[in-house]
């Protein structure tokens, strides 16, 4: 039987109150969750249940993290092929009388894989991970709570740096990525106040200073607002001339 958990008058934890991390060792995905915050956790008893819930690609999983009182710091995930899971964190009521009350939550974030040949400070409004696309060279997953992740077939040697460095991929799919990351925001189909939204809002009005934000409702405005973008942008980065110059170099090999 699959046991409910009750949601009434939960509190609210912030994300940064836990550090969890997801990383490929011995060839087993391991979660690894530590407290950062003692404080955000005082007011419940100590045998409150923690558990983090997993979500990606329709897949869906639950690691119950034991006790506040014995809470273990690593969990193996059954879930083979997960690089970037949405999860959320709970702290559950263990007595009898309340059992499966929900006391705590965290709104959902995205974990990533951890890459050691990519340190954090070197991710910026778009990141890359390699993952299993195919068919597909690269799929585009957007979020509500995190920042845009291109995933890129795994079989390419260094996936996430070959997309980010080879002209050919640069010239021909960023574009398409950019402009369907902005049509997607312009539109309205995400809160201006999450921070990525609000990056990639300030990345946009870099690119041409003065210019407003059409209105979501307002279509043609939108497009030839990110077609007026593109360009500055391929233009300031010369991407169809390193394109052409890629493709004239392979052609004399």
């Amino acid at each position: 039987m699959r046991r409910r958990i009750r949601l009434t008058g939960r509190k609210q934890l912030a994300k940064s109150s836990v550090s969890v991390t997801l990383a490929e060792i011995g060839g087993k995905p391991l979660i690894t969750m530590t407290i950062v915050d003692q404080n955000a956790f005082r007011t419940f008893p100590p045998e409150a249940k923690v558990t983090l819930r997993l979500v990606e690609n329709k897949r869906v999983e639950v690691l119950d993290f034991g006790t506040l009182r014995r809470m273990s710091s690593t969990k193996e995930l059954r879930s083979r092929g997960m690089v970037a899971p949405s999860c959320q964190l709970r702290v559950v009521d263990p007595g009898v009388g309340q059992r499966g009350l929900l006391l705590a939550s965290t709104d959902g974030w995205t974990i990533r894989a951890e890459d050691p040949g990519e340190p954090q400070a070197s991710r910026g409004i778009l990141n890359f991970l390699p993952d299993n696309t195919e068919p597909q060279p690269w799929k585009l997953h957007i979020n509500d709570d995190d920042y845009p992740l291109v995933k890129v077939d795994k079989r390419i040697p260094n996936a996430a740096m070959w997309a980010k460095s080879d002209a050919a991929f640069v010239g021909v799919a960023l574009p398409l990525i950019v402009r369907q990351i902005l049509d997607e925001i312009l539109r309205g189909d995400y809160s201006e106040d999450a921070p990525w939204v609000a990056d990639w809002l300030r990345w946009a009005a870099a690119i041409l200073p003065g210019e407003p934000l059409p209105e979501e409702d307002d279509k043609p405005a939108r497009l030839e607002f990110i077609e007026r973008l593109l360009n500055s942008f391929c233009g300031k980065h010369d991407l169809a001339d390193k394109l052409l110059a890629s493709i004239q170099s392979e052609s004399t090999q």
